[in-house]
């Protein structure tokens, strides 16, 4: 019978390769045993890595409308903060305005008019709010402030009312400033969109847009108001006390009866957030479910891959001991 025998070069690589092979599959044995879950897809999956494929496509798609709904929530909560700013001071200066003109005694026009100028600044400042970089009453151009600041805006509008003789006119060029198509606030004053932002995509099809822009009628209504009021001790206008007066009581009764609109966006605003909020909970209920089906794919029995690993382990050490011993043999330990 021929025998068949390797050179020890060869016998010294075969070892080494068989020490590298036990290495590996320790390494992988422990990762799992460790992890619960396979340190080879492919070979836990027969080669068949499509259903995994499928599943990590999915998470990626929910994980990013996930943060998507996360960003619209932000977005909303401060347009929300920003609408109660603009609801808040705008009350408060109308019952201001009220209480003036029916103390005793004469109107104080200057106190009203500075209580006015601040709340002018807080609204115009309200709806300039930006997140993130992007202007969140600005429209469909989100990368600057809707609105010109309030002296700008005092500045365009006493030019255009200094020019009116009496009260009566002073309202009717007051109304088309503000609400005229090209009027003064339109062409001046609003810096924003004329489209919406674009919608929210929060999976399963599902939009939501967050429409409100600082050119909306009720904004732009309370602005109004409180420029008129602001400007009440201007003395480059044509009002005596009375008309003050009048235009006080007018504007303070704009006010109120324009909080309604403002509860509407808000209300409306409230909606978004809502469905936004059902959006991340479905998102995150998703998110759980296919965890749950990759765990699924890809996890082991770990028992077995203990009982494995303890099996590598104990060839490898059997292979530490062929070598050291094959390292030791010499011709003439063999001839001894």
């Amino acid at each position: 019978m021929a025998l068949q025998s390797i050179g020890d070069l060869a016998q010294g690589f075969v070892l080494r390769q068989q020490g590298a092979h036990l290495a590996r599959e320790t390494d992988r044995l422990t990762r799992e045993v460790s992890t619960g879950r396979t340190a080879d897809a492919a070979r836990h999956l027969s080669g068949n890595l499509v259903p995994l494929a499928d599943v990590e496509r999915a998470l990626t798609l929910a994980d990013a409308h996930r943060e998507v709904a996360r960003i619209a929530s932000v977005d909303a909560e401060i347009m929300q903060t920003a609408l109660d700013r603009v609801e808040e001071s705008g009350q408060t200066l109308a019952q201001a305005a009220l209480t003036a003109v029916s103390a005793t005694g004469a109107m104080q026009p200057t106190v009203l008019a500075q209580d006015a100028r601040a709340t002018l600044s807080t609204m115009i400042g309200a709806l300039n709010t930006a997140s993130a970089g992007r202007a969140l009453f600005g429209g469909d151009l989100a990368d600057r402030a809707p609105l010109a600041d309030a002296d700008t805006l005092l500045q365009e509008l006493r030019a255009v009312l200094a020019a009116a003789p009496d009260a009566a006119a002073m309202r009717s060029e007051l109304d088309a400033f503000f609400d005229a198509p090209g009027g003064g606030f339109s062409t001046m004053i609003y810096r924003g969109g004329q489209a919406p932002a674009a919608a929210f995509a929060l999976g399963a099809g599902e939009t939501v847009e967050l429409r409100i822009r600082a050119d909306d009628a009720a904004l732009r209504g309370q602005i109004k108001q409180v420029a008129m009021l602001s400007l009440l001790d201007d003395p480059a206008l044509a009002l005596g006390n009375d008309d003050r007066t009048a235009l006080a009581r007018d504007m303070g009764t704009g006010l109120l009866s324009g909080q309604d609109g403002v509860t509407q966006l808000r209300a409306q605003l409230g909606f978004a957030e809502e469905r936004i909020a059902q959006a991340r909970s479905r998102t995150d209920a998703e998110i759980t479910s296919l965890g749950i089906a990759r765990n699924d794919l890809v996890s082991v029995d770990i028992f077995e891959s203990a009982t494995a690993l303890e099996q590598v382990q104990s060839q490898l050490e059997i292979l530490y001991t062929i070598t050291a011993r094959t390292a030791r043999l010499n011709l003439a330990s063999f001839l001894s």
